[in-house]
């Protein structure tokens, strides 16, 4: 093969990617659109809902199960604790980056919540029937974490196990 084919070649595989970035384009246009939507909804979100929804799912379990590590927690309890932390740690992330001495709030939040966090990740476990030792597969780098938030996906036993009561 020549140069000249070569240069052929390489223009026609740039040409051929040039047709995927037109999907990516209207992929990402897709994306922005329903991006928009959604924040439309949010417009519509009732104030004293969001604020029952996180001193119940939030607050409170902060104040009450700070270091519970037996019983049971549900799905939708552990994912909207998730939600919540991770609005919090974004604010406080937002603060951080605009004003760099208050960036070790961060850390100190982060560190605050490792304790509540695992006792929530147990409690979830024991909502499934699994013992809380099973949180140690988070340890397994990549995947560990992966199986265990597909774990956390699943819905609990709806009877009672040797964890508790749903």
């Amino acid at each position: 093969m020549n140069k000249f084919e070569s240069i052929v070649e390489t223009v026609k595989k740039e040409a051929l990617k040039l047709k995927d970035i037109e999907k990516d384009k209207a992929v990402a246009k897709q994306i922005c659109l329903d991006l928009k939507n959604e924040i439309l909804k949010l417009k519509e979100l009732d104030a004293d809902k969001f604020k029952n929804a996180f001193n119940s799912y939030f607050v409170e379990y902060l104040t009450k199960n700070y270091l519970t590590f037996d019983g049971r927690v549900s799905r939708r309890q552990y994912w909207m604790f998730a939600l919540f932390s991770s609005l919090v740690s974004f604010i406080i992330g937002l603060i951080g980056g605009i004003i760099p001495v208050l960036s070790i709030l961060s850390l100190l939040y982060v560190l605050a919540l490792v304790v509540p966090s695992v006792g929530l990740g147990i409690r979830r476990l024991h909502d499934l029937g699994l013992s809380g030792w099973f949180f140690l597969i988070a340890l397994i780098p990549y995947i560990g974490g992966l199986f265990l938030v597909v774990l956390f996906c699943i819905p609990g036993e709806n009877k009672a196990n040797e964890y508790g009561n749903k």
